[in-house]
């Protein structure tokens, strides 16, 4: 779902630059699009390998049961070997895989004599601009000798708000992006790095039983917020300095779910912030888009789910 409203933005906007903020293993990211419109492309992802996994299983695809057709080969006019180190001349005009296509014994198929190039541009870094990282890397000293859950959640606390000036932008310059994407990242910032924390702390100190979480309930949802918050605003802010003056950025997010036992929709209000948060910065486009606002249910692991969607463009003063 997502892919195929990205695909539809990318060929109505043509964008020359794109860059993909979470783009972990390209699930959401039409990337056979984007490399044939010859669109200069960061993707971003502070899980090591990633993205590097997600080109390679992006790459290849079988040819009408006969061979295989790989998107880096078929590239003949704008340098193949930026793209894949192994590349050698195909054996004929119209053979879908150059010379140096090794074909992997398993499903999904993929070349295993490809060796990535300079093209794309990966990063491995911070998307919410260096403040998930800074909370992290602060939550061991923050822990040591801790006694307490309540102990540990104060000095947590402490710790999101003394982090928020840590800065740490994206390497990638200042108002060159005409596209950004942003899907499903804000979603995950509710989660990550609170888990991380709550991990930490039930390593030292054993899991809190349910009366300590009763007690601790609105110390949690404190720090929750501190972290929704900082996360957001440190990802507006680099999405702000790295978009062009004329670029827009595509935001997807869960704003609705319904768990597999409940009958209910229920609302996700920490979401419903998050809009407000885009809206202070942003202005929302429902024109540049095909699909302005897609808000359509799908089925996940934990239940049901409804998606929103559409184009964000810097305010005008």
């Amino acid at each position: 779902m997502q892919r195929a409203a990205i695909e539809a933005i990318v060929e109505t906007l043509e964008p020359g630059v794109v860059a993909c903020l979470g783009a972990d293993v390209l699930n959401d990211i039409p990337y056979q699009t984007l490399i044939e419109g010859g669109a200069k492309l960061y993707l971003v992802d502070w899980l090591a390998g990633a993205p590097d996994f997600g080109i390679a299983h992006s790459i290849i695809e079988p040819a009408n049961g006969r061979g295989a057709r790989c998107l880096y080969c078929r590239l003949a006019e704008t340098d193949p070997r930026s793209f894949c180190l192994s590349y050698r001349e195909p054996p004929a005009k119209d053979v879908g895989t150059c010379s140096a296509f090794v074909p992997s014994a398993e499903a999904p198929l993929t070349c295993l004599a490809f060796r990535r190039g300079k093209r794309p541009n990966i990063h491995i870094q911070d998307v919410t601009g260096g403040y998930a990282t800074a909370f992290g890397e602060g939550v061991p000293a923050a822990l040591r000798d801790v006694t307490s859950w309540r102990q540990a959640f104060r000095r947590a606390i402490a710790l999101a708000g003394r982090v928020r000036k840590q800065a740490a932008p994206l390497d990638i310059p200042d108002g060159s992006v005409d596209l950004v994407i942003s899907s499903m990242v804000l979603s995950q910032f509710e989660h990550e790095p609170y888990e991380y924390f709550a991990g930490q702390v039930a390593a030292e100190l054993g899991p809190p039983g349910a009366e300590i979480q009763r007690r601790l309930r609105p110390a949690m949802e404190t720090l929750r917020s501190a972290l929704l918050v900082n996360q957001v605003e440190g990802h507006c802010a680099e999405i702000e300095r790295i978009l062009a003056p004329e670029g827009r950025c595509f935001v997807a997010f869960e704003i609705f779910h319904r768990g597999r036992d409940n009958a209910q929709w229920r609302l996700l209000e920490t979401m419903r912030e998050v809009m407000g948060m885009l809206g202070r910065r942003f202005a929302f486009d429902f024109e540049a888009s095909p699909e302005p606002i897609l808000d359509r249910a799908f089925e996940g692991r934990e239940g049901r789910s409804v998606v929103y969607q559409s184009l964000i463009a810097r305010k005008s003063h």
